[in-house]
């Protein structure tokens, strides 16, 4: 066994030690018990190996009661398995609802424990705080399953012409798997609920997604550089927060955030506190003042112009060039504001799939529409292409960065849907930081140091500002 297996086993061991500890301290609570009588749904041709236990059961207020059955496999509920029995208001037994699997051949033994298949999550989430919940880990037959068209005039169809009843999901094969629930919530880690299906034999992630629960809402922006803007945000127990509900998924914080520096300098853009605010109205559309509060309505314009950045640039992307996000995937990425103090740049992190914005010295808070699409595109740039930034590879990293992120202000100011638009942005670059932009798209040498041609006294250049 090599160094590097043997370490990887051995922190395998050891989250399956924390794992054991977890489920031994939060045991799966049984259900309480019910106080109706239904039919049980038990059908004999699905043979003595199925049952259908209980889950819950309802009168409505025609007087009919409703019990809601999970099918069981040997003793293990089936994923998705269900069946509904009705009954009338005079006791008589309606037409059933059923969605159960039959042709199920399994060994219900799992060869990995309930601990390992959690310490197998826990590697995959690398928490960084504490859970809110602890995970809750279940063993259960899961169909994998395979869309199939079925209609019969299907050859006369296209991809987006199908509708429902076009299409069938057929099972491929069953598969003895746990799942896995769980709920972060920490000031490190953010709000991730995270529900996974690993293989109960080979440990292998068949299915993960998000399970977080949330409002999604809109909030009014007093933007510096692009007026009164609307943005996405997210509705909280106390109020509301930074976090865009309709882009991006995953990533860091669960979603696109925006989140507060606080003048920090740290690259590791950790377990920093993602916008919040008791109203659904953010910022004063002014140049932030150096030394003020982060979190006043001054501090959160420049979290204003990083979340409206944000989202026009990924919908450039998604629109446009039909590309799912920075990494084509829809992984959330996020934006972070008040890095440092004074500091006259802005910049994107590949390591922390992020984009960090200075407040500025010499220029104004760097957050305008064409940096932040300036800073996103490096963000693709690093998931295509990876230029190596230095000498011309860099040069064509910046260029393109300029590039989309004018592509990016047109799109903003005077686009929808698919086009573009041809009003509303300008061919310069940080035209709004200062007096005279950083870069002319037009000319490049009209900023003083930038040639307009390629030649092969170029070399290594100066990659200029705004990385």
């Amino acid at each position: 066994m090599s160094t590097g297996m043997a370490r990887i086993n051995l922190r395998i061991f050891g989250l399956a030690i924390i794992a054991q500890g977890l489920l031994a301290q939060h045991p799966l609570q049984s259900p309480a018990p019910l106080h109706y009588q239904v039919i049980n749904p038990a059908e004999p041709a699905l043979g003595s190996e199925h049952a259908f236990r209980l889950r819950h059961a309802h009168s409505d207020g025609l007087g009919q009661t409703h019990g809601h059955f999970n099918q069981h496999y040997k003793g293990v509920r089936v994923w998705g398995g269900d069946a509904i029995t009705h009954v009338d208001r005079h006791g008589h037994e309606l037409p059933m609802t059923q969605a159960s699997y039959r042709d199920i051949l399994l060994n219900v033994t799992p060869e990995l424990s309930e601990p390992e298949a959690l310490a197998i999550v826990l590697q995959q989430l690398a928490p960084k705080g504490t859970f809110a919940l602890a995970p809750q880990v279940e063993r259960v037959v899961f169909p994998q399953e395979a869309e199939v068209v079925t209609h019969r005039d299907r050859g006369a169809r296209s991809g987006q012409d199908l509708n429902a009843e076009d299409i069938t999901r057929q099972v491929v094969r069953f598969h003895l798997a746990y799942h896995v629930h769980t709920e972060l919530d920490n000031d490190r880690d953010g709000i991730r609920h995270t529900d996974f299906i690993l293989d109960a034999h080979t440990g292998a992630i068949l299915r993960a997604w998000n399970t977080l629960h949330t409002t999604g809402a809109v909030g009014t922006g007093k933007s510096q550089y692009s007026d009164v803007v609307s943005i996405n945000t997210n509705v909280t127990p106390t109020g509301f927060e930074l976090r865009d509900m309709t882009r991006g998924a995953g990533g860091t914080y669960g979603n696109n955030v925006v989140t507060n520096a606080n003048h920090a300098t740290s690259t590791t853009a950790s377990g920093e506190a993602v916008y919040a605010n008791a109203t659904n109205a953010w910022g004063d559309g002014v140049n932030y003042v150096e030394g003020t509060s982060t979190t006043a309505p001054n501090g959160q314009t420049a979290a204003v112009d990083a979340m409206f950045g944000m989202m026009k640039s990924w919908d450039f992307y998604k629109n446009v060039l039909n590309r799912n996000g920075i990494d084509g995937a829809g992984t959330a990425t996020h934006s972070r504001v008040h890095y440092g103090t004074a500091y006259d740049n802005a910049f994107w992190t590949d390591a922390c799939f992020c984009m960090t914005y200075g407040d500025g010295a010499h220029f104004s808070t760097l957050t305008p529409l064409d940096v932040a699409g300036h800073e996103m595109s490096h963000g693709v740039c690093a998931r295509t292409a990876n230029l190596t930034y230095s000498g011309e590879s860099g040069g064509l990293n910046e260029a393109n960065s300029d590039i989309f992120g004018t592509l990016i202000e047109f799109y903003a100011r005077g686009g929808s849907g698919s086009t573009i638009g041809d009003t509303g942005g300008n061919f310069t670059i940080g035209e709004q930081l200062a007096s005279t932009p950083l870069r002319y798209m037009h000319k490049p040498s009209l900023d003083g140091a930038s040639p307009d041609a390629w030649s092969p006294a170029l070399g290594h250049g100066n990659l200029r500002r705004l990385r």
